[in-house]
């Protein structure tokens, strides 16, 4: 059986109020009486930059009447002030009939503010939904809503209506201390300066050191560098979206929009926390772990180091006082003859023996202080090349 407007508002609302912060309003509440006659139920947000109209009609109702009168009435009540400086209000109105009672969806032509109209085929559940105005819920819950009826499910009750809207109603008991908001602030500016372009950079070049497969020492704890980078920057974006209150994050996320101020400070406080052990972990375990891997590594293996050409493309580490030597002999013999060596960073790896003339493309290198290096190899027509990371540690005391 097609089910009713009223059955597909209360489904919908039920989830739509907390999490979008809507509210109900009477259908004899005298504000909005100039598109009440169209419209089965009426939801509103006012808070914010983006308040909105989510409005129900029925065959009968004019649903694109009911948008232009809501766009009048949101443009002329809902207005910047010296709170919000900015206000983007917006209407949409979902449409319930049977297939062949339907209007087209879509937006609202000549509304003074942007405003659509989706529809909702009781008889088939199909939902048609095109633009999105400022503050209105995502379509998804209107196709959710629609799929839950069409398999059989009841319509929530008017008390359970009641009790998500109750969830709104519940709002901080106790506002952040001007004190404590403007120490987070301060927080976030310092992580954001000093952590958060590390971050970004870490999203780009993780995915390609992970793709490497590499289990070295050194390349495991770059990785690890790169991941605490990442989760620094998540941090940053979240405590900055909560402190500032995007897309109503404040009353969103688990813990910061609790109603009780001691759950809210402890989640700050573990905020805080974590933030700082993700910071210690970059800036003193990690690097402590690097330091011992290259003394580790320069007490056995790492001090006499050879590489062939299927290390290309590749790293390996060395320590000052030992060697390198690079084995490109795997080539063919064809292209021994003018293969030239070079290293990105003299200071740190020089040079000391090239190829002989005529014999297998062999070089020698000599580690002379910590730091990274890059050796180049490429034969004189350039059809093979070979490319190698150097860690350089210092030797053992």
């Amino acid at each position: 059986m097609p089910f009713t407007v009223e059955d597909l508002a209360r489904t919908a609302l039920v989830r739509i109020l907390p999490r979008n912060r809507y509210r109900l309003a009477a259908q004899t509440d005298s504000r909005f009486q100039s598109f009440a006659s169209n419209t089965a139920r009426i939801a509103y947000r006012q808070q914010g930059s983006t308040p909105a109209f989510l409005l129900f009609s029925r065959p009968g109702q004019n649903p694109h009447a009911a948008a232009m009168a809501a766009a009048a009435w949101a443009e002329a009540n809902w207005r910047p002030n010296a709170i919000q400086r900015k206000v983007r209000p917006g209407v949409v109105v979902v449409f319930v009939a049977t297939g062949n009672q339907l209007t087209p969806a879509g937006p609202v032509a000549g509304a003074v503010v942007p405003s659509a109209v989706c529809t909702v085929d009781s008889a088939a559940g199909k939902v048609e939904a095109a633009g999105q105005p400022p503050g209105s819920p995502s379509a998804s819950e209107l196709r959710h809503a629609a799929r839950a009826l069409m398999r059989g499910e009841p319509a929530p009750s008017l008390g359970e209506l009641d009790l998500a809207e109750r969830g709104v109603m519940q709002l901080r008991t106790v506002a952040m201390p001007r004190a404590m908001s403007g120490l987070i602030g301060i927080f976030l500016l310092y992580f954001a300066f000093r952590y958060g372009l590390g971050g970004l950079i870490s999203l780009m070049l993780l995915p390609a050191l992970l793709s490497d497969g590499a289990t070295a020492p050194g390349v495991v704890l770059s990785i690890a560098t790169l991941v605490v980078n990442a989760l620094l920057l998540v941090g940053i974006l979240l405590g900055a979206g909560v402190a500032l209150n995007l897309r109503n994050m404040a009353i969103r996320v688990l813990g910061f929009s609790s109603a009780s101020s001691t759950r809210r400070n402890a989640t700050w406080g573990g905020y805080v926390a974590v933030m700082i052990g993700l910071a210690i972990a970059l800036d003193v375990i990690i690097p402590a772990a690097e330091r011992q891997s290259i003394v580790n590594a320069g007490q056995g293996q790492d001090r006499h180091v050879s590489v062939t050409v299927s290390d290309d493309g590749g790293a390996t580490y060395v320590v000052v006082g030992g060697d390198l030597t690079v084995d490109l002999s795997g080539w063919p013999s064809s292209e021994w003859s003018g293969v030239g060596f070079k290293t990105s960073n003299l200071s740190v790896l020089s040079l000391d023996a090239q190829a002989t003339a005529g014999g297998p493309p062999i070089a020698r290198f000599t580690p002379r202080r910590a730091g990274v290096s890059r050796i180049d190899a490429t034969s004189s027509d350039g059809r093979y090349t070979f490319q190698l990371r150097v860690d350089v540690g210092a030797g053992p005391p």
